[in-house]
């Protein structure tokens, strides 16, 4: 979108010209005769032509000489920058082109006109998009003179949901040069869906050199604002609060992580760390392919093959043990980092082992992780993954695919269980596709009495979502 330009003003005699600025001939405009200047369009963005017109002194013969005087921001000093001639009435015009706040003056048969201010704005071009993960960009390039400089300058963002809501500051970022001409102003922020508002603060030197009127509150160097909008993801928030509340009634310890297709995070107990189970295994089938690419080798050779299919397809335990040993804890490591997890670890001081059994998990970054799972993993090697995952052995197959796929949807998902030591825990992960929506869940639970109990609570949730 465009950035809604801002009136400038014009401001006629306001300011004193120095007497010795505009040379010899300059004078006092006389009380019964002086010479008159005035400014039309009342506004301009940088770039846009102005005409100066005025009329002579009575004194003064017609063709008579017209200097035109200019004193740009900070007003220091006038030069001659145009001449012409008087016609037969008295009258004269300038075109100009100021790019910064100026101050002009004509001088005819000695006698001068009070100063005229123009006051200039910057051209300005935003854009606002949507992100995943709930956030949304602001990108705006803010165009000056070549001699400002303006880059690596400080910039102050603030962000409010609606129309009336208050505003809340943002981290700081830094102006970038795009050219001599231009800085771009740009920030990410994560915000609930809706209508938002967006102020921005440059700090830049010479700040005034171009008006800004319409400064935002607090600003105190150039400001700028503007509006955005981020969707409502699916599912939408009634049906999340449902399967909360649903998760309220069972028994033991529980999370759910939602990521809508706008990539919005919510639920409960997000970031709360549980065993992993099986889990992780998405983790080392990510990090093997990854690993692959490093390697150069652009395919998935049987050998591969004989390990990841078992591990995916049955979660075939000695498999994932072997993945393991090639990847390691540094893969899985490395794939957390990639995904952004907040809260992934391993305990490697665990009475079972410091193996991949031993990570500790979270839904928020399992759902985040299955949600992004595309762009995690090489280019050549994201069919097969999507594969092993939407095919897994149907008694593998209970809690989210067994109520999401007869409602049409593909799902790609990891399921893990265990006793723990004398309890269950049992989790699943998913992303589901279908109905023109991509979207992605986490239900962990533990204390569960058994298997069944665990598998009941996950398909519950998901009813719950889905219906």
């Amino acid at each position: 979108m465009l950035a809604r330009g801002v009136a400038a003003i014009v401001i006629v005699g306001c300011l004193a010209v120095p007497m010795g600025a505009l040379g010899a001939s300059y004078q006092s405009p006389a009380a019964a005769s002086t010479t008159s200047l005035a400014a039309s369009p009342s506004s301009v963005a940088g770039g846009q032509p102005v005409t100066l017109s005025g009329a002579a002194p009575s004194v003064a013969p017609a063709g008579a000489s017209v200097e035109l005087y200019a004193s740009p921001y900070p007003f220091t000093e006038f030069t001659a920058v145009a001449s012409t001639t008087t016609a037969a009435d008295g009258s004269f015009s300038f075109a100009v082109t100021p790019d910064r706040n100026t101050q002009y003056s004509a001088t005819v048969s000695g006698v001068s006109s009070p100063p005229v201010t123009v006051l200039v704005t910057d051209q300005t071009v935003t854009k606002v998009k949507a992100l995943t993960l709930g956030r949304a960009k602001v990108v705006l390039v803010v165009f000056h003179p070549s001699d400002l400089h303006w880059g690596n300058a400080r910039v102050s963002w603030s962000f409010a949901s609606g129309s009336r809501g208050r505003f809340s500051p943002a981290p700081a970022t830094r102006s970038v040069n795009l050219s001599p001409y231009a800085v771009v102003l740009f920030t990410t922020a994560t915000l609930p869906a809706g209508h938002f508002r967006w102020r921005a603060c440059l700090h830049a030197p010479e700040a005034q050199a171009l008006a800004n009127p319409s400064l935002p509150p607090g600003c105190t160097g150039r400001g700028y604002y503007g509006r955005g909008y981020l969707p409502v993801g699916f599912p939408g928030p009634v049906a999340i609060a449902r399967a909360e509340r649903y998760l309220r009634t069972r028994i033991g310890r529980t999370a759910l992580a939602v990521v809508d297709s706008e990539g919005r995070v919510s639920g409960v107990n997000v970031n709360e760390q549980f065993i992993t189970g099986s889990v992780v295994k998405a983790m080392l089938l990510v990090a093997y392919l990854r690993r692959l690419n490093a390697m150069g080798q652009h395919y998935v050779d049987s050998h591969s093959n004989s390990l990841l299919y078992p591990m995916i397809n049955v979660s075939d335990n000695d498999a994932a043990t072997e993945c393991w040993s090639i990847v390691g804890n540094a893969g899985l490591y490395a794939v957390a980092k990639a995904a952004g997890m907040t809260h992934f670890s391993v305990d490697t001081s665990a009475s079972w082992g410091g193996e991949w059994g031993a990570a500790l998990i979270t839904a928020a970054d399992q759902a985040r992780f299955f949600f992004e799972m595309d762009s995690l993993i090489p280019r050549e090697f994201v069919g097969y993954a999507n594969f092993l995952l939407s095919t897994i052995a149907g008694y593998e197959s209970w809690g989210i695919p067994a109520i999401a796929r007869p409602l049409g949807y593909t799902v790609y998902f990891k399921a893990g269980w265990r006793p723990s030591p004398d309890v269950f825990l049992v989790h699943q992960i998913a992303r589901l596709v279908g109905h023109r929506h991509t979207f992605a869940m986490a239900v962990m639970t533990d204390g569960d009495p058994d298997l069944s109990y665990g598998i009941d609570t996950i398909q519950g949730v998901t009813a719950a979502l889905l219906r």
